[in-house]
């Protein structure tokens, strides 16, 4: 259960439709479709009312549903709602949450985080996890963002634990608010560290690993994730016969870059038996 009032202008524009409508309630979701309850709608003082300090006028509902590309919460005993974003001066970056029809992205300086077009956000993740299934033992998620892989690999029957990792504390306050994020930090089986992978990973004994979700950021944001010396780190933590799912997407395609062929070289080289580029996925998977 969700913490906050969160929507989106889909949910938004539902209640815009159910108050020109004149009615009093509607069913709807207040965690961005995770689950939904019953709202009242106050004509007289016009406003919606989600609980007795949790209220938005008419008009910010109309403000909401003509706002599409962020998501927003509900602002207790203000009758208003914000948008879900920030300007970091540590990373010069903007962060928001973005709605899409199930879970949001977040994007970063305009980039997003997941497929948004021909896949969902929650799709997407599926996709990274069936690249290393069946999943049993411990998890390695490299790169935790709003936390959506550490979430599902841990939903998995034979997991014991998933220990994920995240340098960016901006990321973590965009997942606070995020209802589809929450299970990262109620889920027994999820191990969070506010902390850089690069470093980190030296501290795991190995073949600590049973499969390993490698979703780092850009190359250019981020090169030292692609390294060859962080590959070999990557493979020491993981099991014998294990799998690496490493996400690369396909950012300067059209200009005849090709990331995942860097990809797979360094891979074999820090010892991969297996390495094939999975363009389906955007990625990479590899055996030990």
């Amino acid at each position: 259960m969700s913490k906050f009032v969160v929507l989106s202008h889909f949910q938004a524009a539902e209640i815009a439709g159910a108050i020109l409508d004149n009615k009093d309630k509607i069913r709807i979701s207040t965690d961005l479709g995770l689950t939904a309850s019953t709202v009242a709608i106050d004509h007289r003082l016009q406003l919606v009312v989600f609980s007795a300090d949790e209220k938005l006028s008419f008009d910010e509902v109309s403000r909401i549903a003509a706002t599409e590309n962020v998501c927003f919460v509900v602002e207790k005993g203000k009758q208003a709602a914000t948008k879900i974003q920030l300007f970091s001066a540590e990373t010069n970056r903007f962060y928001k949450l973005l709605p899409t029809k199930d879970a949001p992205t977040a994007e970063i300086s305009g980039i997003r985080m997941h497929r948004v077009q021909e896949r969902s956000p929650w799709q997407d993740t599926e996709d990274k996890i069936g690249c290393v299934e069946p999943l049993s033992g411990r998890i390695l998620d490299t790169c935790c963002g709003l936390g959506y892989t550490a979430i599902a690999a841990a939903a998995s029957r034979n997991v014991e634990r998933v220990y994920t990792f995240e340098r960016d504390r901006n990321m973590i306050l965009l997942a606070d608010y995020n209802p589809w994020s929450q299970p990262l930090f109620s889920y027994v089986k999820i191990k969070l560290a506010v902390d850089d992978i690069f470093s980190a990973i030296r501290y795991f004994d190995n073949g600590f690993f049973s499969a390993i979700i490698h979703d780092p950021p850009r190359l250019q944001l981020s090169p030292e994730l692609y390294s060859l010396e962080f590959y070999r780190q990557l493979h020491r933590v993981l099991k014998k016969g294990g799998k690496v799912y490493h996400y690369t997407g396909s950012p300067g395609e059209k200009r005849g870059i090709n990331i995942a062929r860097g990809v797979v070289k360094r891979l074999k080289e820090a010892g991969f038996a297996s390495v094939v580029e999975k363009k389906e996925v955007l990625g990479v998977v590899a055996v030990k």
